[in-house]
């Protein structure tokens, strides 16, 4: 059994980089009091969406998981694929 990232722990990976990365994008900024504070913007920002995913969405992934696992073990006969169960199952956001 491989031990891949889950999206959500992938996506945690991700903001925690950026925090570093942004910092150092944001030295560009010649004003000292402006680069200061968009960079303490950017990592309140980040690490409060990483607070998120640790207290609440990686335990709201993993629950996910496990019941799309069981729905599929219960019903491998029926017709739904994991397509249709994960359509019918979870809302599509959009960002436009």
């Amino acid at each position: 059994m491989s031990k891949d990232l889950t999206a959500m722990q992938d996506l945690k990976q991700d903001l925690i980089f950026t925090i570093d990365s942004a910092k150092e994008a944001l030295k560009e900024i010649e004003n000292p009091n402006i680069r200061l504070a968009c960079q303490e913007v950017v990592r309140i920002t980040l690490r409060n969406i990483i607070k998120r995913i640790d207290d609440e969405l990686l335990e709201l992934e993993r629950k996910q998981i496990i019941d799309a696992y069981w729905e599929g073990c219960s019903n491998w006969d029926d017709d739904k694929d994991a397509e249709q169960y994960y359509n019918e199952t979870f809302k599509k956001i959009k960002y436009e």
